[in-house]
């Protein structure tokens, strides 16, 4: 994602869809009485949890395969608060992805209402974890990401 453009863009690049709901809870609020800014990236981190295991994956099979997706950027733009006991439906799509890396693309909605809660995008980097550099991403992840 360029970063003079920060928005995340309509995917379907991907035939696969993540898709979490989470419920809001109390200790994830601010002093304002709604989620702090810094848990929307705890909710995005779940849902790809989520969708690893939507796909057939856990984070197990990242040390199996002997590689870490780390995550190398990071967008949220926030659109209407959530607070307490809210259950946030966090849809997205795989964009972009590359021989070493992919883009996540999200949609935080309120799930009684539809509210839409936040837009979001991720950029996850494989990684050597005995080097700590750039790798190709196993073919079960390739699979299950949409290669």
């Amino acid at each position: 994602m360029p970063a003079s453009d920060p928005t995340p863009e309509p995917s379907g690049a991907s035939p696969r869809s993540l898709s979490a709901v989470l419920r809001v809870r109390t200790y994830e609020l601010d002093s304002f009485g709604h989620v702090n800014n810094a848990e929307y990236l705890h909710y995005l981190e779940e849902a790809r949890s989520e969708y690893l295991r939507q796909v057939g994956l856990s984070f197990h099979d990242f040390a199996r395969l002997g590689v870490q997706l780390v995550i190398v950027e990071a967008f949220v733009k926030y659109i209407s608060p959530a607070r307490y006991g809210d259950e946030i439906e966090v849809r997205g799509t795989v964009r972009d992805l590359r021989s070493a890396s992919l883009v996540f693309d999200y949609v935080l909605t309120d799930r009684a209402t539809g509210r839409l809660i936040a837009t979001a995008w991720t950029k996850g980097a494989f990684i050597d974890p005995a080097t700590g550099r750039p790798t190709r991403a196993p073919e079960p992840f390739r699979a299950a990401f949409g290669a």
